[in-house]
């Protein structure tokens, strides 16, 4: 094997060799035995193709992304339209269950007026409903009002006063009833009866 010279940077070669091991020069021998540079393998010219290559897949990928939003916006459109869609259906719906409810408590409140608890609230709507209806059932409590007491019975038979300290109290009296005495101080709410 005889060594010659790298034309390139002059590195010491086989003759053999097709590459220079420290610069990579191609070397080819000639016809007279004589070593030629034919070219520069590592050096290599820009063409242009790769640039062009990654601006069309550039643009194609921008495209893509403005394909899915106006997806997204579409289905977006598409939701908000059914939502509403559905949301006018339940206001429908709703409407339509409060009239419902309404009439309802409409005639049930025609109905009441119309029974004796109703024509009592007539006569004294500063007394709730229950209490009325208890009244036309002549149920007696305690913590019912004197008036409603008189409203049921009438005027009572007697009233006696007495103080002990701390406030007059009152008994009322109806004789020809079960319960016949009932006490109560001045808010005139009955306390007790026997």
């Amino acid at each position: 094997m005889s060594l010659a010279k790298c034309p390139q940077c002059q590195n010491p070669i086989n003759n053999i060799d097709l590459f220079c091991p420290r610069c990579g020069y191609s070397i080819k021998e000639n016809s007279k035995g004589i070593l030629s540079p034919t070219s520069n393998v590592p050096i290599k010219k820009n063409n242009g193709c790769g640039i062009a290559i990654l601006f069309f897949f550039g643009i194609a990928f921008i495209g893509f992304l403005i394909n899915k939003c106006s997806e997204t916006e579409e289905n977006s459109d598409l939701t908000t339209n059914v939502v509403t869609q559905i949301s006018k259906e339940d206001s429908i719906k709703n409407k339509l269950k409060i009239d419902s409810i309404n009439n309802l408590e409409r005639m049930e409140e025609e109905k009441f007026l119309k029974s004796k608890a109703g024509k009592i609230y007539k006569k004294h709507p500063e007394w709730s409903k229950e209490d009325c209806i208890s009244i036309s059932e002549n149920k007696i409590w305690i913590g019912m009002q004197y008036d409603m007491l008189v409203y049921m019975r009438g005027k009572p038979d007697n009233v006696n006063t007495s103080n002990y300290g701390n406030g007059p109290h009152y008994q009322a009296c109806w004789h020809d009833y079960d319960a016949s005495c009932f006490y109560f101080d001045e808010s005139q709410i009955i306390t007790s009866y026997n």
